[in-house]
């Protein structure tokens, strides 16, 4: 009898080194249309500035612009459905009202209605869990693994820090700005503070959540952002500088092959 076993029939796939840029080119990168690096410097503005709009009471009008620019570059860029950005420059219009009104009414000293505060905190939650996934997606249909596609990963890391600042916010303010331990009002700041602490898993206990729910938000958050970076990012990070080609159509090698030569007798 002849002894016959399976013998693999594929070959690595074969990546090139990515060619040194000219400022030029790192220019026309910045301005590409499908470029996420300048999704990665809003969302970092919006870390950034986010905090600074408790110093005054027309604060959260100053950081609209940041965030809805964030958000309509990151869809655009990520290329969703037409509806999907219709949709989300609509929400994004009604948010914006409810901020002007909002800010109206703290320079006034009217004081701060906390469902519309809920009401925007989890509109903006929503965008952001859509603009997640659509980066994300985006990200890894990219041909060429550079720098583009590293802040891709990066921008959609900081994105799940602002969706869970924004839904902690929206968790507080529905319930009565119960939320953290030994903090009767907190501020949007601390909020972005305690997302980012959370999400990095540096845990400096000033802040700590004080009900169940706002535990559970944490524990969440934490493990959806270390399974992010060493899943997603580190992959990104390994294949800087690689091309992902087109399977080309192969001859397909038949799955059984004799290696043993003519079949002998028993």
């Amino acid at each position: 009898m002849s002894m016959r076993r399976r013998l693999p029939t594929y070959a690595p796939a074969v990546t090139e080194p990515e060619p040194i840029r000219s400022p030029l080119e790192l220019w026309a990168l910045l301005l590409d249309p499908d470029s996420f690096v300048v999704v990665l410097a809003l969302a970092a503005i919006c870390v950034v500035l986010f905090p600074f709009t408790d110093a005054f009471r027309a604060g959260a009008i100053i950081a609209y612009p940041a965030s809805a620019a964030l958000l309509l570059v990151a869809f655009h860029h990520s290329r969703v459905h037409r509806n999907m950005f219709r949709a989300a420059a609509v929400i994004l219009i009604l948010v914006g009202v409810g901020t002007v009104v909002s800010g109206v009414a703290r320079l006034l000293d009217v004081g701060e209605d906390r469902h519309m505060i809920a009401l925007a905190s989890f509109l903006y939650a929503g965008l952001f869990a859509f603009a997640f996934p659509s980066i994300v997606r985006r990200a890894f249909q990219h041909r060429n693994v550079n720098l583009n596609t590293l802040s891709a990963g990066i921008a959609a890391y900081l994105i799940i820090g602002l969706f869970f600042a924004a839904l902690c916010r929206g968790i507080a303010a529905i319930s009565g700005w119960d939320f953290f331990n030994g903090i009767v009002h907190p501020q949007p700041g601390d909020f972005m503070y305690f997302s980012f602490v959370t999400l990095t898993t540096v845990g400096y206990g000033d802040l700590a959540p004080g009900t169940d729910l706002a535990r559970t938000t944490a524990v969440c958050e934490a493990v959806l952002g270390q399974v992010f970076l060493v899943t997603a990012v580190a992959r990104i990070v390994s294949l800087m500088g690689s091309r992902r080609d087109d399977p080309t159509p192969t001859q397909d090698a038949p799955d059984v092959q004799d290696i043993t030569g003519p079949a002998g007798t028993d």
